[in-house]
This record gives C-alpha cells, structure tokens and sequence, in this order.
C-alpha cells in the first residue's frame, strides 16, 4: 500500500499534491507550538490533543481532494458506526462518507485516534472497518489508526485485512526542518490520498 501511496494519486497533480504537504507541515507545527509534542509519557497529553492533531493533518487532505476531484466526501466526528444486523459499533472518532445521491452514501475511510497507543486502536477500527464494507456490500474500505505521532494505514476487501508498517508523521525538531519532513514524513497525505480516491468506490 506504501508504494501504491508513493506512486502519487491520477488526476491530482504532483505539484497540487506538494501544495498540500506544505500545508499539512504549516498546520503541524501551528499545533505543537499551541498544545506541545504528543508523548505517551505525558499524563497531559489526552485523546482529544490527538483527535486536534488529527483534524489538522487530514483538514487540507479532504477539502483538497474535494476541490480537485468533485467527489462529495465529507468528514463526520464521533460518528456511530451501525452494523447490517443493527448493532451498534460504537462511535468512530473520524469517519469520511462519499455522498453519491440523496440517498446513497459509502463510508471511504475511518480514523481511530489513541493518546496510548496503536493496538489499542487496531481492534476497535478493524471491527468498524468491517461493518463499513458490509454496509456499502461492495468495494474497498481503508482505516487508520494513530497516536498522532504514528499512524498505520489498514484496507479491506471483504475477504483480507492489509495493514502497512508505521508511519511516523512528527519527529523532535521539526520546527526547523521542512524538507526532511517533506521527504521522509509526508507520505501520510499520499496514504489519504489513496483511501479517498479508493474507498467506497467499486471497478466497474
């Protein structure tokens, strides 16, 4: 999925792709110079730190996939996840949904955020992850799972479950430091990217 992700996305442009990077790199250090570097050992450093961090990571991705591609995908916040048998999953900290007519939606890509740690997310976004694809019937659906600091990247075809290595998306010093993050750190805009362009959506 990593190389997939590095390929770039058609139709979206390399250049407008940069554009995005630097935003996203703008917004990161907007938050940490307002709420601090996330760490697992500050008792401080809560989930909804994280779910802020989140929202400014993947605020630009989403409005710039939007603009570009006319798709109409939408970001829900605490959103309750219902199963095909009417059970309740639970709410999902951020899910993305394409609006494909009045009444016709496809849920694209859930986001678990844990101030703890990554497993701690994993189950609970695998589970929705599979109610997704059972609501939409057909097509690809893609998690996330993050801390902030570090994020996987999960996809699910109705039969497998994929999940590529971390992604680390912050690193101390960063402040000073725009073309290693847009090097080495960036590729998590390429990752959103995918899952917006591929989630939801079946080949025809």
């Amino acid at each position: 999925m990593l190389a997939e992700a590095k390929g770039g996305i058609e139709g979206l442009g390399m250049d407008a792709i940069q554009k995005v990077k630097e935003k996203v790199y703008d917004l990161i250090l907007d938050h940490l110079e307002i709420e601090g570097y996330p760490t697992e050992a500050d008792p401080d450093f809560k989930e909804a730190n994280v779910n802020d961090l989140v929202h400014y990571i993947i605020g630009p991705i989403i409005s710039d996939f939007k603009r570009k591609t006319g798709r109409k995908v939408f970001l829900l916040r605490e959103k309750e996840m219902v199963s095909t048998n009417g059970e309740t999953g639970g709410y999902e900290e951020f899910l993305v949904v394409d609006m494909i007519s009045v009444m016709e939606e496809k849920v694209v890509l859930v986001i678990e955020a844990k101030s703890s740690s990554l497993g701690e997310a994993m189950k609970q976004c695998l589970l929705a992850m599979k109610d997704m694809r059972d609501n939409n019937v057909e097509g690809m659906v893609y998690g996330f799972v993050t801390t902030g600091e570090s994020w996987r990247m999960l996809s699910y075809d109705g039969t497998s479950f994929a999940l590529t290595e971390k992604i680390e998306v912050l690193f101390e010093g960063m402040h000073g430091d725009k073309e290693r993050w847009m090097g080495e750190y960036s590729v998590i805009v390429d990752c959103m990217n995918v899952a917006l362009s591929n989630g939801g959506l079946v080949e025809k």
